[in-house]
């Protein structure tokens, strides 16, 4: 018995080492084997359950293989769809998520003192990727945009999360100031921002930013120091902006959202303050994603600029409501032009008729931009209805908007009237 037994051992071992050298052994293969040799008769059930006891006390000594390092690897990664498709480990130290948002328009305009138009186009079109790496409060952030033609960076950043009350945060991002642009341009209430944001924004930079939550996230802000020539622009001289922002919240956060979907709250509150300061900056010096700091007209010369911004934010169950004023004082440092303050503000509301569903707006703009040149200094008022439909939140929704423009210009005012429909898609 003996002398079978080491053979049957032997003839196992050698079983084993074949399909061992196949990259296919495992406890199971192994189990088949002996199953097979008491079904031939060669060992009893007693010899069986010893030899099955051996394998897999050496099965679980063994290195993995590498299948089982493949099947390990597809065990820690998570594959997914959640406001975004994504892919990531499950010890959360690594995530890629990817989003695309398209967003098709009509426009129809008819002006006092220029030919009607009408036109499709594409109002915006981006792509972006975000997620972590190394560990799980180390976040970046991407967007690619891509209508009109061509394709330019819009965002990239890097976001320390670790500590809630203080987030390093560094490189091309909305500069911390007003919070009508602050709000993303896929969950605006309009489907374009009014008139005094396009006049006083801050817009992109490039640059680094401290900020965080207070209070419990009853309150947060934000600090930060940019290049102040735009996106996608390097420094020209030594001057940088500065710019700073603070967020009461009693109720806790307020996302950047118009209005704000999904929030569980019934009541929510935000009053905002903000401030920019732009020493030195030269005439055209902001030529990217800089909005009207860019203009000649409104920098003709090197000129000191603040900017101060305070905005509110409320909403109660079906209503929401959003308000904004902005000051701005260019200082020319030259005698051939005076220092000129121009001025601001916004107001707008939002009621649904269907809840989450179907929303009526109306919105209210003026701007006094009181320019050093005296070029386009006239003052604009614009007065805008709106009608939405959320298919699926801001993700998927249909907007109607009417908006009346009125122009102070000489020898008469100057009314146009525009008309704009669009669907959002954001996945």
């Amino acid at each position: 018995m003996r002398k079978g037994y080491l053979f049957v051992m032997g003839s196992l071992a050698m079983g084993l080492f074949l399909l061992g050298s196949t990259n296919t052994v495992s406890g199971e293969s192994s189990t088949k084997l002996i199953d097979l040799l008491i079904k031939k008769g060669i060992v009893t059930k007693e010899e069986a359950e010893a030899l099955k006891k051996e394998s897999m006390e050496e099965e679980k000594q063994k290195p993995p293989d590498v299948q089982s390092k493949a099947a390990d690897w597809t065990k820690n990664v998570e594959v997914g769809y959640k406001n975004g498709a994504y892919i990531k480990t499950t010890d959360d130290r690594y995530s890629l998520k990817m989003n695309v948002g398209v967003q098709p328009l009509f426009v129809d305009r008819e002006l006092e003192d220029q030919d009607d138009s009408s036109t499709f186009r594409i109002r915006r079109a981006r792509l972006f990727a975000s997620g972590n790496a190394f560990y799980p409060w180390l976040q970046y952030n991407t967007q690619l945009t891509m209508e009109g033609g061509s394709s330019a960076l819009r965002d990239a950043f890097l976001e320390a999360t670790y500590l809630d009350y203080l987030r390093p945060k560094a490189g091309q991002f909305k500069v911390p100031y007003d919070r009508e642009f602050l709000n993303s341009g896929f969950a605006l209430q309009f489907i374009e921002r009014s008139i005094a944001s396009n006049q006083f924004s801050l817009q992109r930079d490039i640059g680094f930013q401290l900020s965080g939550a207070l209070l419990g996230e009853k309150a947060s802000y934000a600090v930060g120091v940019f290049n102040g020539s735009g996106g996608n622009q390097d420094n020209i001289d030594t001057d940088y902006m500065y710019v700073g922002r603070f967020v009461w919240e009693p109720f806790g956060p307020y996302p950047y959202w118009q209005p704000p979907l999904g929030s569980k709250k019934e009541t929510l509150f935000a009053l905002g303050v903000a401030a920019g300061y732009l020493p030195d900056l030269e005439s055209l010096e902001r030529r990217s994603l800089a909005g009207v700091l860019g203009n000649a007209n409104i920098v003709p010369a090197t000129s000191d600029v603040f900017q101060f911004a305070a905005d509110l934010a409320f909403k109660y169950k079906r209503f929401s409501t959003e308000a904004g004023y902005h000051f701005r004082e260019i200082d020319p440092q030259t005698a051939a032009f005076a220092s000129t303050d121009a001025w601001g503000l916004y107001a707008q509301a939002g009621y649904f008729i269907i809840l989450d569903k179907l929303e009526f707006a109306a919105r209210y703009s003026y701007v006094d931009p009181d320019n050093p040149t005296g070029v386009g200094t006239e003052r604009q008022q614009e007065g805008t209805l709106g009608l939405n439909y959320y298919f699926y939140a801001h993700r998927i929704k249909a907007q109607l908007n009417y908006s009346y423009l009125e122009t102070e210009d000489e020898p008469e005012d100057r009314s146009d009237h525009v008309i704009q429909s669009t669907m959002v898609f954001l996945f």
